[in-house]
């Protein structure tokens, strides 16, 4: 875990390679992982007085009991130790990794994506997406590695892509093009790390877009790690139960925060309904066979 000062760097995590998880004998390979869109936590405002960080905080430790997670990756949390406060109901969890992006144009604060667990990282960084021509994605990704039982590494990515706030195709594209960066960049992983033994790939967070909603149906950025081996936790789940970001005065309800698998199954997914007071998002969570 680190407080980074620069923006795009690498850091790796001195742990030794034979290092399984911690309760890897009491349950070899099968692993409970979660993803929540926290927004601006604290304060669900870029501009959040001291009282609206008080009341979302409070909210959030009442509603992130729900969460019984070996791995937790959040989206839109400010900082390390607002990560951290985040965490302090769920005893032995602590933030292995969290990111450092810059803050956008009219805002005062970033919106981070980090990475949570039980389990002690091989190593852990993030990386901002690099701009391809006119398209320059906002934020990046966030990556641990995991022995969790012996010669089997888990890799997790945590995500936060574009939103629909601008233009539909330019929103789209930016999507598209962060997944090329991020499809490329496991590829390498995958080959690093096979070296080490066995390696699946967990992808989760905020995707701002759906591989069945109408209103991308011509987007790939989903459909890329569908290509690439990927079976994705909502397959043959109906809508009604699987609505991650309910319906405001704005935007119709959706499901937009995903987690997907490589080399490793759903033994279950689902929905944790939050208050409103917490997020805008309810968190998502899963089982998976590895």
């Amino acid at each position: 875990m680190f407080a980074p000062k620069q923006i795009v760097f690498v850091v790796l995590i001195a742990i030794s390679g034979n290092c399984a998880a911690q309760d890897a004998g009491a349950r070899p390979q099968v692993v409970r992982v979660a993803f929540w869109n926290i927004q601006w936590f604290p304060g669900r405002h870029p501009f959040a007085t001291a009282s609206s960080e008080r009341t979302q905080t409070a909210s959030v430790h009442r509603d992130i009991h729900k969460i019984n997670a070996d791995v937790l990756g959040m989206e839109e949390v400010r900082d390390f130790s607002k990560a951290t406060i985040a965490l302090l109901p769920l005893p032995g969890m602590k933030v292995d990794v969290i990111s450092n992006f810059p803050t956008r144009e009219g805002q005062d604060v970033g919106q981070q994506v980090a990475i949570a667990s039980r389990f002690q990282p091989l190593s852990a960084w993030i990386e901002m997406w690099k701009p391809n021509g006119a398209l320059v994605p906002p934020r990046g990704f966030a990556f641990a590695a995991y022995e969790v039982a012996p010669r089997h590494i888990l890799m997790v990515y945590a995500v936060h892509l574009k939103s629909n706030r601008g233009e539909v195709s330019e929103d789209i594209a930016i999507r598209e093009e962060s997944m090329r960066q991020l499809a490329a960049h496991m590829h390498a992983m995958n080959d690093a790390y096979g070296k080490l033994g066995t390696v699946s790939c967990i992808v989760g967070g905020d995707f701002n877009t759906a591989p069945d909603d109408s209103r991308f149906a011509t987007e790939k950025t989903t459909r890329m790690l569908r290509d690439n081996g990927f079976s994705w936790c909502w397959q043959d789940i109906p809508f009604p139960r699987r609505i991650s970001l309910p319906a405001d005065k704005l935007f119709p309800a959706a499901c937009f925060d995903h987690i997907f698998i490589r080399n490793g199954k759903f033994n279950s997914a689902r929905v944790i309904e939050m208050s409103r007071r917490s997020s805008d998002h309810n968190a998502i969570f899963a089982e998976v066979q590895l």
